[in-house]
C-alpha cells in the first residue's frame, strides 16, 4: 500500500489543498512537512491516519471532532488515492481489476450540515458510500487481515513505564490501533516490551527455531536505528529487557527519552509489519505507510541527522510521511525525498516544495524559505553584529561611537574567526574544486 494523493478541504487552517505524494507513477519513499507551529503539519497526518484506519475505528480514534471544520456553516472533506502493494491481498473488479482507490471522508460539525440529503446537527466524520471502500473494508481495513499496511506515530512515543509481565499471547489488534498515539498523547507503545518478553519466554519454554528466528529479527532491526555503542544485550529472570549502552547494562525504564523514543517507535514497527506479513522472509522489506509526528523530539543533533537515513534502510519499501521542526531531520532524508513547507498568512495556508534541501549546511537550511531564519546567530549576536555594521558604516562618527566601535571590534573579530573554521569536509570540497579547476585549464 502507498499513497498517491491527498486533499484537504474546509478542515481547521487548510481551505482546499491537494497533495501529490508520487512522481512519474512512483511514490516518494520519504516526505517531510516543515512549518512553524499551529500551521497544521498534526491535522495533515490526523487526517492521513484516519482515512488508513477505515471507517470502522473512526469513533475510536476522533469520535467527536470538535472544531476541526474552518467554516461552521461548510462541510469539511478529506480525501486520499491510495495503491494496492504486491503484497496485499484481494481482487476489486469483475472484467478490470483495480488497483488503485480513491475514497473521502465527509466531517461536520455544530450546526446543522447537509450530506447526501441527510442533516448532522453534531460533530462527525462520515464515509462517503462507494463500492471500493466497502471492499477496502473488508480487504484492506479487517484487523485480521494481512497486508495493506497502515500504522501512525503521534509526538509523544514514549514505552509504558509500568514493569512489563509475560502475557500468555499477543493477538492481532483491531487495525485502529495503529495509529493511537496520534490522537491519545497519553498512550504508551507497550509493544515492543511485551513481544520481547513474550517471545523469550516463549524461547526459553519450546525452544523453537521459529519464535527464535523472529526475536532476532526484531532485535536486530531495531538495533539498527540505534546509535553506535547502543544495542540490546538480555531480558532479566524478573522479565526486565536490558540494553548495553557503552558497555554498561541498563534496563529500559532506566533509558534516556531519546532512546526510549525510538525503542518503543522501532518494536511497534516491527511487531505490526510481523503480524501484517507473516509469511515473509523480511517483513521491514514490505511496502507501507507510516506517519510519525515531529520526528526530532528527544533526538540530540547527531541522531537527528541519521535517524530519516536509518530509517530508510531498515525499512526501505516503506512511504514515510513525518513533520519536523530540525533541518538535520530535513536534509537528512536524501535528495529523492519530498520536502513540503506548509505557509500560512493573511491569504491562507499554502503548500511550497522545497527543492535540494539535502545540499545544504544546518546554517543555510536555517536562512533558507525552508524555515526562514533572518540569521542563523543567536539573537545577542546578531544584534552586536548589526551595531557594529551600522557604526562602522557611518561616515561622521561622533567620539562615543568611536569608542563604542573600537569596543566592539575584537568581539567581532572573534566571532568572524569563530565560525570561519573550515571542517574537514569542508576542505575536501575545495580541494576538489581546485583540482578541477586546475584540470580544465
Amino acid at each position: 500500500m502507498w499513497i498517491e494523493e491527498f486533499s484537504i478541504e474546509n478542515i481547521k487552517c487548510f481551505e482546499k489543498q491537494t497533495l501529490k505524494l508520487a512522481d512519474k507513477g512512483a511514490p516518494y519513499k520519504w516526505v517531510t512537512f516543515l512549518s512553524e507551529n499551529g500551521c497544521g503539519k498534526s491535522t495533515i497526518l490526523q487526517s492521513i491516519g484516519i482515512l488508513m484506519a477505515g471507517p470502522d475505528g473512526i469513533n475510536s480514534l476522533l469520535p467527536r471532532p470538535a472544531g476541526w471544520l474552518r467554516e461552521e456553516d461548510k462541510v469539511g472533506k478529506i480525501s486520499i488515492k491510495v495503491h494496492q502493494g504486491l503484497k496485499d491481498p484481494g481482487e476489486f473488479g469483475d472484467k478490470k481489476i483495480r488497483r488503485v482507490f480513491g475514497y473521502s471522508y465527509h466531517i461536520t460539525g455544530d450546526k446543522p450540515l447537509s450530506i447526501r440529503n441527510k442533516v448532522f446537527s453534531a460533530p462527525g466524520i462520515h464515509e462517503n458510500p462507494d463500492r471500493a471502500l466497502s471492499w477496502l473494508r473488508q480487504n484492506a481495513f479487517t484487523s485480521k487481515g494481512h497486508g495493506w499496511f497502515a500504522a501512525g506515530y503521534g509526538a509523544f512515543r514514549r514505552l509504558t513505564r509500568s514493569h512489563q509481565i509475560i502475557v500468555p499471547t499477543l493477538e492481532p489488534q483491531a487495525r485502529h490501533n495503529n495509529f493511537l498515539s496520534q490522537f491519545q498523547e497519553d498512550e504508551p507503545l507497550a509493544v515492543f516490551e511485551r513481544w520481547m518478553i513474550y517471545l523469550d519466554y516463549r524461547i526459553a519454554k519450546n525452544g523453537e527455531i521459529k519464535d527464535r528466528n523472529t526475536m532476532n529479527f526484531g532485535i536486530g532491526a531495531i538495533d539498527a536505528l540505534l546509535p553506535d555503542g547502543v544495542c540490546y544485550h538480555s531480558i532479566s529472570p524478573e522479565g526486565r529487557i536490558i540494553y548495553s549502552v557503552d558497555g554498561v547494562k541498563v534496563p529500559t525504564i532506566s533509558l534516556s527519552d531519546g532512546y526510549r523514543s525510538i525503542l518503543a517507535l522501532a518494536g511497534d514497527l516491527i511487531w505490526r509489519l510481523l503480524l501484517a506479513f507473516p509469511e515473509s522472509e523480511n517483513p521491514a522489506h514490505e511496502d507501507g505507510v507510516v506517519l510519525i509526528d515531529e520526528l526530532d523530539i528527544h533526538l540530540h543533533p547527531l541522531w537527528q541527522r541519521d535517524i530519516p537515513i536509518k530509517l530508510r534502510r531498515v525499512f526501505p519499501n516503506i512511504q514515510f510521511i513525518v513533520t519536523t521542526h530540525s533541518p538535520l531531520v530535513a536534509a537528512g532524508a536524501g535528495e529523492d525525498a519530498l520536502t513540503i513547507k506548509i505557509i500560512r498568512d493573511e491569504l491562507g495556508t499554502t503548500f511550497q516544495k522545497i527543492e535540494d534541501i539535502h545540499k545544504y549546511s544546518v546554517d543555510k537550511i536555517l536562512t533558507t524559505e525552508a524555515f526562514g531564519l533572518v540569521s542563523a546567530y543567536s539573537p545577542q549576536t546578531n544584534e552586536k553584529m548589526d551595531i557594529y555594521t551600522e557604526l562602522y558604516s557611518k561616515e561622521n562618527k561622533t567620539a562615543e561611537e568611536e569608542r563604542s566601535l573600537a569596543d566592539l571590534q575584537p568581539e567581532i573579530k572573534d566571532i568572524i574567526s569563530s565560525n570561519s573554521l573550515e571542517t574537514d569536509l569542508d576542505r575536501k570540497i575545495d580541494s576538489f574544486i581546485e583540482d578541477f579547476i586546475n584540470d580544465q585549464a
